[in-house]
């Protein structure tokens, strides 16, 4: 797919205090980070299908982590989708995605389109069936605007191969559409943390291909960064040096890792459409 031009760019900062947390951050479930909304209406009949979508989805996925479902009929249909990160905490992906209906329900009334991105979860509804196809299309990148330390060129090779594997593993039907991958970099022996992600109602084969997809973006934003994200609406690739996945093991996840929390992010923000 060709490259689009960024038409939209704004600042996002992390919280201070998130500098302080070693674990993935409990505001993760809650907090959303990114939200889009298009395809103004009018009728009752699509606020009322979306409704009932909403209400399908959060019970079902926040008891098996994933949920499709599908209102109304006609011109009023809406189709949806919920889908929590397959190793956080039930009661993280409960709260995540009650967080994310109330977010499209505030932020996207009268609109048949909504997407909220959150760390933990993702939620979707439209008036176009979209389901299981691989959509690619508006795409969200956060850049940690802090440079890694110590040997650049060397953090970008390592940075590289681990997020090849991470685009790799997505791919294979054992993952279940979640890679979790981690290298050691530097002589002081920091570990960067790449992880991806994809939404259940595409193959694994599309999965690895959108992955993929989304690691070739890194370099083109964020070279030499300390983290980054990649977010589409059917996958994701991020990359961090502070452990940000569960579960949270090794001897290096000390007090140094919380440097690479602080900072300030930009994001980028694609549309293919």
């Amino acid at each position: 797919m060709a490259p689009s031009s960024p038409v939209l760019l704004l600042p996002l900062l992390l919280a201070a205090a998130a500098a302080l947390t070693l674990a993935p951050r409990p505001s993760s479930a809650v907090d959303p980070v990114s939200t889009y909304c298009a395809k103004n209406f009018t009728s009752a009949q699509t606020q009322a299908s979306i409704s009932a979508v909403l209400a399908t989805l959060v019970p079902r996925a926040s008891a098996t982590y994933y949920s499709t479902a599908t209102s109304g009929s006609g011109s009023s249909t809406i189709w949806g989708l919920a889908q929590c990160r397959g190793d956080i905490p039930s009661s993280d992906c409960a709260r995540c995605l009650a967080a994310a209906a109330r977010q499209v329900a505030a932020s996207c009334r009268g609109q048949a389109d909504a997407r909220v991105w959150y760390d933990y979860c993702f939620l979707r509804y439209d008036d176009t069936d979209f389901l299981g196809l691989p959509d690619t299309g508006y795409t969200i990148i956060l850049i940690n605007t802090m440079n890694a330390t110590g040997d650049l060129a060397a953090f970008d090779r390592a940075e590289r191969r681990l997020m090849a594997r991470v685009a790799e593993e997505a791919g294979d039907p054992a993952s279940a559409g979640l890679a979790r991958e981690t290298a050691k970099f530097g002589s002081d022996g920091t570990t960067i943390y790449g992880l991806g992600w994809c939404t259940r109602d595409i193959t694994a084969a599309d999965c690895g291909l959108c992955v993929a997809q989304a690691v070739a973006e890194l370099p083109n934003y964020c070279r030499f960064r300390r983290g980054c994200r990649v977010l589409y609406s059917s996958c994701m690739a991020r990359y961090e040096t502070y452990p940000f996945f569960f579960p949270v093991t090794g001897a290096d996840d000390d007090a140094d890792a919380s440097s690479s929390h602080a900072g300030e992010y930009e994001t980028v923000i694609l549309n293919h459409k």
